[in-house]
């Protein structure tokens, strides 16, 4: 399905000039002056045919709607497509897995100690990834202090193309602020679910490399290049990713405004949530910021829900 695009500079300033004309038009005499703009205005219906030859400015609000609506039939497709390069790849995966292919310079399986060092290294496997991340994420909920960061780095990932799959523990699909994040991200088009048995906090990148948590601490971390073992960690995440549960990641309705700050609203969006002025609003933020020493509406909004 192919939806328009939004109207450009171009279309925008047509679309004023003709609402000053009074909002009718001949469709010809403007088509001979500006076509690709017109053409924009005409695709995402900001000008519609009146009657025969007779053509004129439309509510843009309606146009709006009508765009939000084909928007959202192409995602729900995308969405319910998403399996097929993996199916349609399955017979060359196996013809590359039975190739005889030459072993590489290096297997090497490597410990780090120390967190920064381990997500200095990590920071580093996730910038060069080209076209997939796999994860489980023990433990449910997801920490508040680190919900912020999620949004930003789930945001780049996928802003450059890269598959993203997760599997959770139960708790998460509970947890208000975790069900958030999983909702914004699967928006983006990341593919979270729950898997309900125990396992260990790994990643998988570029199916090249698997990143192992140390069993007693986090401050140990054991990177992992051996094809084979890569391979078998492989297989597990996959058979436990089809046994794992799909979710539906609906957000949970705002209704305070920690809930509201979180998601990065404005003043003048939450004032209007809210029902309140937004001089009212600005000064709660004002005195919320200094007693939560916080920098900005966002992390306002977690530092709130983390200590609520």
């Amino acid at each position: 399905m192919t939806v328009p695009a939004l109207p450009g500079a171009a279309a925008r300033a047509l679309y004023r000039e003709l609402l000053a004309d009074g909002g009718l038009f001949d469709l010809a005499q403007v088509s001979a002056r500006e076509p690709a703009a017109l053409a924009q205005l005409r695709a995402t219906g900001l000008v519609v045919e009146l009657h025969e030859g007779q053509w004129g400015t439309a509510d843009p609000r309606r146009a709006a709607g009508l765009l939000r609506a084909q928007y959202r039939e192409a995602a729900v497709e995308l969405l319910l497509r998403a399996d097929e390069p993996v199916r349609a790849m399955d017979e060359l995966a196996q013809a590359y897995d039975s190739a005889a292919l030459p072993p590489p310079a290096e297997r090497s399986i490597t410990h780090v100690e120390g967190l920064q060092q381990i997500q200095q290294r990590l920071g580093d496997l996730i910038l060069e990834s080209r076209y997939e991340i796999l994860s489980m994420q023990p433990g449910g909920a997801r920490p508040a202090v680190h919900l912020p960061r999620m949004y930003t780095d789930v945001e780049a990932i996928r802003g450059r193309g890269i598959e993203l799959r997760t599997l959770y523990q139960p708790g998460a699909d509970t947890d208000p602020a975790t069900v958030a994040y999983a909702a914004h991200a699967t928006a983006l088009g990341a593919r979270i679910r729950i898997l309900d048995e125990p396992f260990r906090r790994l990643m998988v990148l570029d199916r090249s490399v698997v990143v192992l948590a140390g069993h007693a601490s986090y401050q140990v971390a054991t990177f992992v290049e051996d094809p084979v073992v890569v391979g078998l960690v492989l297989d597990q995440f996959e058979r436990d990713w089809t046994r794992a549960e799909r979710v539906r990641w609906d957000p949970p309705p705002p209704s305070t405004l920690a809930d509201l700050l979180a998601r990065g609203l404005t003043q003048r969006a939450i004032a209007n949530r809210l029902g309140l002025s937004e001089r009212t609003v600005a000064a709660q933020i004002a005195r919320l910021r200094e007693e939560y020493d916080a920098d900005t509406l966002f992390q306002l909004g977690w530092l709130m829900r983390a200590t609520s």
